[in-house]
């Protein structure tokens, strides 16, 4: 796969040093190895004994660090992406039949200094001298989608989310969840439109028309809320101008008294239903805490446009390969299983070099100093 598409987006066309399998393969031994990477280790990295059994290949046994930056800035990221999204097609292949998923959007921020990062929002005030990059999400037991954000008209998760969910190629076949960040009546209406099934939030007190009489007969209690009321609304939005699609308002009270409204266009969930689906949103919170925690995410290795979308998917790669490690062997969390997967491969590839040295001490050298 790696050669194939290489081939197709001719990804080594102007480079016979640092092949774009070669770079992804350093980036995502990187991730994977050091908590905080960076050019100088992923030079370090390079020539290390397991990244040397990775790239037996190309057999090049030094790389400057200047070399890595320069590559990053100018690979054809295209690679990166079709990679990323293959990875996405055969872990969702491997999953067997399942019922509708439920698909989690959300974005994460990071932010730098304006003199360090060539790309991103550039903000005024007092914080005129540090941009922003913004990554919208789609969330399931991977992260099957994403869009990167750097210009100001994205600023709002209006534009943001809405454009990630409505060209999420799946949008029709999943349940999509979001918070109060989509506050566009306007966006709502495009999702429904759009085929979209979505669960989110709107504040207390949200000015609409109703629609249709209470559809609960009694008051519903689930394990944290009190569901008083589930109506079929048309909300306003800016202007006092009337959405022009109908989405069912279900009002709720928590354990602390605190009044909650969900909203969705979906007609078959019971109330309970909505409520408990979108309290499972905070499934991407904890996703982008792992991220920037432990595959360096608030970190960009190379702060061109085109080394954040290769570092991106690349770092994206890395969650995928966890997820299917962690299914495979049954495991729960996140950093045990980064520990325990990078292991087994650290021990998998000296197998395989004891395999081809026959145990002789003197190829097993040869295998290692041959790179």
């Amino acid at each position: 796969m790696l050669e194939t598409l290489a081939l197709e987006t001719k990804v080594d066309r102007y480079s016979k040093k640092l092949q774009g399998e070669v770079i992804f393969k350093l980036l995502l031994h990187s991730l994977l190895t050091h908590k905080g990477s960076s050019l100088r280790t992923m030079e370090s990295a390079y020539e290390s004994l397991v990244f040397q059994a990775l790239n037996a290949t190309y057999g090049r046994r030094r790389i400057h660090y200047s070399s890595i930056s320069e590559r990053l800035k100018n690979i054809n990221a295209l690679y990166f992406e079709k990679l990323y999204q293959h990875a996405v097609t055969a872990y969702k292949d491997g999953g067997g039949e399942k019922p509708l998923s439920l698909v989690r959007f959300d974005s994460t921020i990071v932010t730098l200094s304006s003199k360090l990062l060539e790309v991103g929002f550039q903000l005024n005030g007092s914080c005129e001298g540090i941009r922003q990059v913004k990554f919208s999400i789609g969330y399931a037991e991977i992260p099957e989608t994403v869009k990167l954000f750097h210009t100001n008209q994205y600023t709002s998760e209006n534009a943001a989310l809405k454009e990630a969910i409505l060209d999420y190629e799946d949008r029709r076949l999943c349940l999509s969840v979001f918070d109060r960040g989509v506050t566009s009546r306007g966006v709502h209406d495009q999702l429904t439109e759009g085929g979209v099934r979505f669960i989110s939030r709107i504040g207390v007190g949200a000015k609409h028309k109703m629609e249709s009489d209470n559809l609960l007969d009694s008051p519903v209690a689930t394990k944290t809320l009190e569901i008083s009321e589930d109506h079929w609304v048309r909300l306003y939005g800016a202007k006092h101008k009337l959405a022009g699609h109908g989405v069912r308002l279900i009002k709720a009270v928590n354990k602390k008294g605190e009044a909650l409204w969900f909203i969705t266009n979906v007609k078959e969930l019971l109330a309970g239903e909505v409520t408990e689906l979108y309290k499972r949103r905070w499934e991407i919170e904890v996703f982008f805490k792992f991220l920037k925690q432990h595959l360096n995410f608030s970190h960009f290795i190379n702060r061109s446009e085109n080394g954040i979308k290769v570092t991106l998917y690349t770092t994206l790669i890395a969650a995928v390969l966890l997820a299917a490690y962690k299914r495979m062997n049954g495991l729960k969390g996140f950093k045990l299983v980064k520990q325990k997967m990078v292991q087994d491969l650290e021990r998998e590839l000296i197998k395989s070099m004891l395999v081809w040295s026959k145990n002789n001490p003197d190829l097993f050298h040869q295998l290692i100093n041959s790179s």
